[in-house]
């Protein structure tokens, strides 16, 4: 919890309520109290020789089901606790991708307060009518070697889509990959379509050759929806300021996460503190207009967070670096915690213009120009 006096307390309230707040990668869109009794006791029921995608699938569809016949009332009240107003969720990171647009079809189809966000126009109506909106992405390659897929996307409502995720594909060179040799010949078709169709061109999990090939070649921002920046605490997986004055020159977007294993070392507990060292970091290098927030973390119950730390050694991870889904960042221990970042933001001298920017407004920039 960031603690103010009651005037700066008030003044962040007032600031988090009256912006529109944007998380540019909302990883759980839930605290452990959204997974109902049911769900806990169909995970329970799962042995260890249950594939992980095929328990992943039976909670979504659950989650789906209670969420729209309002037996899972947590959710909404976390929605309404976080303050958040726009949300990007990543399709088949867990299920796959099919599924994913069906269920999340179904929420949009079946709740009056929440919508998609296919364009800047339904993100300002939505803030107007105090609905939620959700913006559509990808973080893996959803279309293989075929460049049609992207319009088929498009249609369905994606406007996000990150090129790489940390290993190489028809794309390009992921970060974790052994060699970056950039974008392909495909991956300067892939940029070219994004930039005539308006989905937005995510650099995150790409590898650093790949990332300034996309700059060069794309005629639209690019963004990075979460990271961290190397120079604050490096890792495989995160930024150097190269990358980051780049996507700056290119009128684009970075979201700091809050990840603890890419904040800092355990020995520091990672808190909010150290997700203020990575911002402030992006903007002296980036600039005040260009960063936000992309939180891609939050808490998970006991009996899924096994399954889920043997599922990201399959991703290009290595067991040394402790990729760990029980870990939390203290000031952040899930989503109902978001006020806090503008709490943080008040606490750090930051004008009420510029807090708006770094909730949402710098990223809606982008937004509103690529995707309109």
């Amino acid at each position: 919890m960031v603690e103010l006096p009651q005037e700066a307390e008030e003044r962040a309230k007032r600031l988090h309520e009256d912006s529109v707040v944007v998380d540019t990668l909302a990883h759980a869109l839930y605290a452990v109290s959204v997974f109902s009794s049911n769900m806990l006791k169909r995970l329970d029921e799962f042995s260890q020789g249950v594939p992980t995608d095929i328990v992943c699938k039976e909670l979504a569809r659950m989650e789906t089901d209670e969420i729209v016949d309002g037996s899972l009332k947590d959710y909404r009240e976390l929605w309404e606790t976080s303050g958040v107003d726009v949300a990007s969720v990543s399709l088949g990171q867990y299920v796959d991708v099919p599924t994913d647009v069906a269920l999340w079809t179904r929420r949009f189809d079946s709740l009056d307060w929440l919508v998609k966000a296919t364009s800047m126009k339904r993100i300002e109506e939505a803030k107007r009518g105090k609905k939620r909106t959700v913006i559509l992405n990808f973080q893996f390659n959803p279309i293989g070697d075929n460049l049609g897929k992207l319009d088929y996307y498009y249609h369905l409502g994606v406007r996000v889509m990150q090129l790489t995720m940390n290993l190489k594909n028809f794309i390009g060179d992921g970060c974790l990959e052994r060699t970056d040799s950039g974008l392909s010949r495909f991956g300067v078709q892939v940029v070219r379509r994004m930039n005539e169709l308006g989905i937005i061109v995510d650099l995150t999990h790409s590898g650093r050759k790949t990332s300034l090939d996309a700059i060069e070649f794309s005629k639209k921002p690019v963004i990075l929806s979460h990271a961290t920046c190397s120079k604050v605490y490096e890792t495989r997986r995160s930024s150097p300021d190269e990358v980051l004055r780049a996507v700056a020159q290119n009128n684009g977007y970075c979201g700091i996460m809050v990840p603890p294993f890419f904040l800092t070392s355990r020995e520091n507990r990672p808190s909010l503190s150290h997700f203020f060292d990575h911002l402030e970091h992006a903007i002296g290098v980036m600039g005040i207009d260009k960063v936000g927030i992309g939180t891609d973390w939050g808490a998970h119950p006991d009996a899924f967070v096994a399954r889920l730390n043997r599922w990201v050694l399959l991703q290009g991870f290595e067991q040394d670096e402790e990729i760990l889904y029980d870990e939390v960042t203290e000031g952040f221990e899930d989503w109902s915690k978001w006020p806090n970042f503008t709490r943080g933001l008040v606490s750090r001298g930051y004008s009420d213009g510029e807090i708006q920017g770094i909730l949402g407004g710098n990223f809606l920039r982008v937004f509103k120009e690529v995707v309109g």
